[in-house]
């Protein structure tokens, strides 16, 4: 796709991301009372440090289902009907990531490259032939949804490091809870369990 070829709309104003996420991440350590988080299992108890990194982790996917459908028709919209410039920046992803959202939009697929499309027109034709859908006030909604989605990844992020070090330090001495019980705690696979200790246990050792 060449760009000399393009009549390209304005471009959308980001948010602050690095804010959104450090404030996000502030938060996370603020629920799970936490003031210096290098030495979360040593200042708080494990079995409750495990229960409220869990809800906080539920609570970011439950956003994340509700608003990362909504950030990612408005992207397709922007692009394939506005041609609009700068959308990866505006929506708080990387390069990769926002040709990832614009290959899921066109094709249902992340590793299926978005194409070579030579004029707006053929742009347009390709989006509506794979039933890309038209968003009114999609920038709107980009700008509303968007931020929604990086803080909830970032609270997620943050969540699951503590969850895996509350898992870590529940399967070990003093407390040698089995797996059962802890994924009972947390809602969570016994499986998943295991996962979170071997990434916990690779943490330390890194």
């Amino acid at each position: 796709m060449s760009k000399a070829d393009f009549k390209f709309g304005p471009r959308i104003a980001a948010p602050d991301y690095a804010k959104i996420t450090t404030d996000a991440q502030q938060q996370v350590l603020k629920e799970l009372g936490l003031d210096r988080p290098e030495n979360v299992v040593a200042m708080a108890r494990p079995d409750l440090l495990l229960e409220k990194a869990s809800q906080i982790v539920q609570q970011a996917d439950a956003e994340l289902g509700l608003h990362l459908a909504e950030r990612d028709k408005a992207i397709g919209h922007l692009w394939f009907y506005e041609q609009r410039l700068g959308l990866a920046k505006s929506a708080g992803l990387t390069h990769t990531g926002y040709r990832n959202v614009l290959s899921v939009v066109l094709h249902g697929n992340k590793k299926q490259p978005v194409g070579d499309f030579r004029t707006v027109p053929e742009l347009v034709a390709a989006a509506e032939a794979a039933g890309v859908e038209r968003v009114d006030n999609a920038e709107q909604k980009l700008l509303e949804a968007a931020p929604i989605v990086v803080a909830a990844r970032a609270r997620r992020e943050t969540a699951i490091r503590y969850q895996h070090d509350a898992v870590l330090a529940l399967l070990r001495p003093p407390y040698k809870w089995s797996t059962d019980k802890i994924a009972d705690l947390a809602g969570i696979d016994r499986k998943l369990v295991l996962r979170q200790k071997y990434a916990a246990e690779k943490r330390e050792t890194a």
